[in-house]
């Protein structure tokens, strides 16, 4: 009897090499739910960003906390810097659910490419401090722009930048189209190279 058992087959088929590893490492989705299909998951997030749209306009807190984390269930992985999430992308960026649909086609490609996207631009910050509203999405170099030093003090949610690279990877999701976006709108404050 001829022996037809291929080990390299087997290893590669049943993820067991180093790289096979690596692969699946890469962007494994941290709960079930981020194991649907895209389609799937565009048909689960839009309901919920909906939700996220209207606790916005009634200012509830809570709820908006307890939608994010529910639409982190399709949208967390971990990988082997230790993972992230995009489910910001879709409630501070998306203005419809096509947005949403968008976003969601763009960032499952993104994690099923098997290398990290290069930066091929960067973003200089032309004043000294940017600050960001993450309820209005909006930037500002005045620190007092939507709150008051009291109401900062008691936790307004704002945060600040002083370098083009944090803000780029925070709130553009090293996206170039969003990165121009807000280029366009605040053309004072930043610069994208």
């Amino acid at each position: 009897m001829e022996n037809n058992f291929d080990l390299k087959k087997f290893l590669v088929e049943n993820r067991l090499t180093a790289n096979s590893k690596i692969l699946k490492e890469s962007s494994t989705p941290r709960y079930p739910e981020g194991k649907l299909s895209i389609e799937d998951k565009i048909k689960a997030i839009v309901p919920l960003w909906q939700q996220d749209q209207d606790a916005r306009a009634n200012n509830d807190m809570g709820l908006l906390n307890q939608i994010k984390d529910k639409i982190s269930l399709y949208t967390t992985y971990d990988n082997e810097y230790g993972g992230g999430s995009y489910a910001f992308a879709i409630t501070d960026y998306a203005k419809s659910a096509e947005d949403v649909a968008k976003i969601v086609k763009r960032e499952e490609a993104k994690l099923a490419s098997d290398t990290e996207e290069d930066t091929t631009y960067s973003v200089k910050l032309l004043v000294p401090v940017v600050y960001y509203n993450s309820e209005t999405g909006e930037l500002s170099d005045n620190k007092y722009e939507w709150y008051t030093e009291d109401e900062l003090q008691d936790g307004a949610d704002q945060t600040s930048y002083t370098d083009g690279g944090e803000l780029d990877d925070v709130l553009f999701s090293n996206d170039y189209d969003q990165a121009k976006n807000f280029e366009k709108e605040y053309s004072s404050l930043l610069k994208v190279n």
